[in-house]
């Protein structure tokens, strides 16, 4: 069956269905829609094993309830708009109930979501906030560190021994030669020094006769990613 143009006064089901949601007979939601899917809006050719060979869908194609792409019409809206033409555009309110996984850009004023899986995140500010430990009616905000580095570390406390294991992820994690450390005596002057890196071990000399007790605080970059680029073009 074709149709040229098809208006819908009502509802409209794909399926069998039942979307008890959607109401029945007074209470029914006029104008709504239940599309059992997967369903496609936009140009199919993004979603098929043509897509995949030619690399258009990227590395790892995924087949969702709903895919949205961009088509043909793209060229005519923004001709016409001036505007860029989204594959999937929301003027109010979305939910997101589960799971939100970007792979590319995600630009918004504000996000509420239990997971958000992304390679890159980027903000203006990122905090996190929690329910306040000590008062009641009121959230925690912390804001995270910035720095012009991908850069994990470790702390702690060093007592009787000269030898601060680091983390055993660090062998290939981290380029070794980027590692540096931070000492702080505690109780007294103890002339402490790095002694030497190696073997995944900073090693910590101090006066003759003293014994070691400090906090340590060991940076290090990252080497699985690429070095951050702190500079870019608006």
């Amino acid at each position: 069956m074709k149709f040229s143009d098809a208006f819908v006064g009502k509802r409209f089901f794909v399926g069998l269905g039942k979307p008890e949601i959607l109401g029945r007979g007074e209470k029914e939601v006029r104008g709504s829609a239940y599309v059992e899917g997967p369903s496609i809006t936009g140009d199919p050719q993004l979603f098929s094993a043509q897509a995949i060979s030619s690399g258009e869908a990227g590395p790892e194609y995924e087949v969702g309830v709903t895919m949205a792409s961009q088509n043909h019409n793209d060229e005519y809206l923004t001709g016409v708009e001036k505007e860029p033409f989204y594959a999937f555009f929301v003027r109010q309110y979305a939910r997101i109930a589960s799971f939100l996984k970007t792979d590319k850009l995600l630009c918004v004023e504000k996000i509420k979501s239990k997971i958000i899986y992304a390679e890159t995140i980027m903000a203006k500010t990122k905090n996190f906030i929690i329910p306040h430990p000590s008062k009641k009616n009121k959230n925690l905000v912390y804001a995270c560190l910035e720095g012009p580095e991908n850069a994990v570390y470790v702390r702690g406390v060093l007592k009787n021994s000269d030898t601060i294991a680091l983390p055993s992820v660090w062998k290939k994690l981290v380029d070794k030669k980027s590692i540096t450390v931070s000492l702080t005596p505690i109780g007294a002057h103890q002339d402490l020094i790095v002694k030497g890196i190696q073997n995944n071990q900073v090693v910590i000399q101090s006066r003759a006769g003293i014994p070691i007790e400090c906090y340590y605080h060991v940076f290090a970059e990252r080497k699985d990613v690429p070095k951050l680029i702190t500079e870019v073009d608006k």
